[in-house]
């Protein structure tokens, strides 16, 4: 059988087949078009930008926080360059190799470096990673000295918080930590970022508005390796403004010296303009522990310490003033005419009042007082005669007046107001009616009420300025370089107080440290007079123990002093807390007695050296 070939049948299915090749050629090329297109037209800038990041990097430089200076222009907190090690994983073509070189260099731990890099795992890869910061010199050296072999690993400078004076004035100027979640959705802190850190505690929380900067940019050119080849465009950070405040180094680093292994505190204020000089706070910390982050370990030594290191007792030490709010009971008296300064009553060591007896801190007795004898002496007895007399509306009246029972508003967070009990109060706390007892108490400074360092510090302002209390100030003015915020002294407020009764008051005052039977006589010295009242606050009762040394530290008294000088025409007020420490007489008076020597030796320097005179 043969096969016949039909040539015009196969034409036609040659070229069916001709066509559909050339159909699909076409849909091919049509299909390469049109992804060609897709990809450098409608996304060629995303891809253009990936590619640029390759060679192209854009950085924040971080901006230097403003410093916190003296009024002499003495730097008290400042930066210095701290260098950190950072790994770039885009630049890294072999991560594992460049951690283990990192390991054996600077004697790390390889699996804590890989946990370091997993947790960072989502970031994108032109992202820094931080794995180590606060380079030693010589971490620093060897990291640079092995560049070349060590792809994707950076060295950058990042300004580093350092605090002068150390573990001197923590509580004064705080410390910084890393902005947290709840604070990042706050709108005050809107241009932060995760990581940044910002002011957590006193004067670097207070003035975190004016002392952070504004972080700058660079966009540099970088080879295959991540390294810096061209700086194509910078944007300089603004550094944050400075503040000045009334801190004086000297006489601050002498409070804190005072007060070593005793819990208390010291401030120095002047009288008329509120600025203060010193307020110590023992025991304290150091705050360039938090200057990048403060190691878990520290931090829980800081919280765990019984004796509360963070709590600033300038402020935050509300405790019983004991013989100080006689004067008080004094002002009271005087003003409102219930007695005649020069009427006496006898103390035989105690008080009867029913069927209760009010001991006086002398149980021998002081004899007959009138009322100047009694500050001067601090006789108990004369004040427990008086207290009802003068009555409870008048005590809580006067008192509030000087400001016990107000916050001052110093600038610092966290200052508390003390406490003046009422009658009303105690009757809607406790559903108890108010006691004649309970009035005597308070005459002597004790029971429900409670005061501040600074309240009375402020107090003793207005005594020394005839009522006129300056509102306390540590910052005189902000530094921006191109304006000056300056802070002019307030007026916290005014009491309306007879001149006569506070010069009557103020020679009481200078008899407590100058008179032979003073209780403040260690304040005493050569140089100047000094005015003072001493304050012993009771903390537990007595009445079983046999002597001082059988009474646990917890339960022995607070030491009060608090003075001004010189007594005719107060320049400084000192006030001194030391808790638990026994007698304001014995302990705290001879601590205020060095301060103010310190401060007029001080003032003397610096008259001669104004003067062109010879310090010797």
């Amino acid at each position: 059988m043969s096969i016949q070939f039909d040539e015009k049948n196969l034409a036609l299915l040659l070229n069916k087949k001709i066509r559909l090749s050339v159909i699909l050629i076409a849909v091919v090329f049509l299909f390469i078009c049109f992804r060609l297109g897709y990809l450098q037209i409608l996304k060629g800038s995303k891809y253009s930008a990936l590619s640029t990041n390759n060679r192209i990097r854009i950085t924040k430089t971080p901006d230097p926080r403003g410093l916190i200076l003296s009024k002499q222009n003495q730097a008290l907190v400042k930066n210095i360059p701290s260098f950190d090690l950072h790994l770039i994983p885009q630049d890294t073509p072999d991560i594992d190799t460049v951690l283990l070189n990192i390991a054996e260099l600077l004697q790390i731990h390889f699996e804590d470096l890989k946990e370091v890099v997993k947790k960072n795992a989502g970031r994108p890869p032109f992202k820094p990673i931080s794995l180590k910061k606060e380079l030693s010199w010589n971490e620093m050296s060897l990291v640079l000295s092995k560049k070349l072999d060590l792809q994707g690993i950076t060295v950058e400078t990042v300004p580093k918080r350092l605090y002068c004076l150390g573990t001197f004035a923590s509580h004064i100027f705080g410390f910084l930590g890393e902005i947290d979640h709840t604070e990042l959705q706050d709108p005050e802190y809107s241009d932060y970022a995760m990581g940044d850190l910002l002011g957590k505690y006193g004067l670097e929380k207070w003035g975190e508005k004016y002392l952070r900067g504004k972080k700058g940019g660079l966009q540099t050119e970088v080879d295959v390796y991540g390294n810096r080849q061209n700086i194509l465009a910078e944007i300089a950070p603004v550094p944050g403004c400075n503040l000045i405040v009334s801190i004086d180094p000297v006489l601050q680093t002498k409070a804190e010296e005072l007060l070593q292994k005793k819990t208390g505190t010291v401030i120095a204020i002047h009288v008329s303009s509120g600025e203060i000089f010193a307020m110590a706070s023992s025991p304290g910390f150091d705050s360039n522990l938090f200057a990048r982050g403060i190691d878990y370990k520290d931090w829980k030594k800081l919280i765990d310490n019984p004796f509360h290191p963070l709590l600033n007792r300038a402020l935050q030490s509300q405790q019983p003033p004991g013989s100080i709010f006689k004067i008080i009971v004094a002002i009271a008296a005087l003003e409102e005419k219930i007695i005649n300064p020069q009427v006496q009553f006898f103390c035989p060591g105690h008080y009867t009042l029913g069927a209760r007896t009010f001991n006086c801190w002398k149980r021998g007795g002081h004899g007959w007082m009138n009322m100047r004898d009694a500050i001067v002496e601090s006789c108990d007895t004369y004040f427990y005669n008086i207290a009802l007399k003068v009555g409870m509306d008048n005590m809580v009246r006067y008192a509030t007046m000087y400001g016990f029972g107000e916050k001052t508003g110093l600038e610092l967070e966290g200052e508390k107001p003390g406490f003046v009990p009422t009658p009303q109060w105690k009757k809607e706390k406790y559903g108890i009616a108010w006691q004649k007892g309970e009035t005597l108490n308070m005459s002597i400074g004790q029971g429900f009420l409670l005061a501040t360092p600074i309240q009375l510090a402020c107090f003793f302002c207005g005594i020394a300025n005839n009522g006129k209390i300056p509102k306390p100030r540590l910052v005189l003015n902000v530094d921006c370089r191109d304006t000056k915020e300056r802070y002019s002294p307030e007026t916290l407020r005014i009491c309306r107080i007879s001149q006569q009764t506070h010069a009557f008051i103020r020679d009481a005052l200078a008899g407590v440290v100058n008179d032979p039977k003073g209780t403040g006589a260690r304040a005493k010295t050569d140089r100047i007079i000094v005015a003072g009242k001493t304050g012993t606050s009771q903390v537990a009762s007595k009445k079983s123990i046999k002597s001082e040394t059988d009474i646990p530290r917890h339960l022995r008294d607070h030491a009060w002093f608090v003075s001004m000088a010189p007594a005719d025409k107060p320049e400084i007020v000192v006030c001194v807390l030391v808790e638990h420490g026994g007698s304001g007489g014995q302990v705290a008076a001879p601590i205020a007695k060095e301060m103010l020597s310190s401060y007029f030796s001080l003032n003397e320097i610096q008259t001669r050296a104004e003067k062109g005179s010879p310090l010797n």
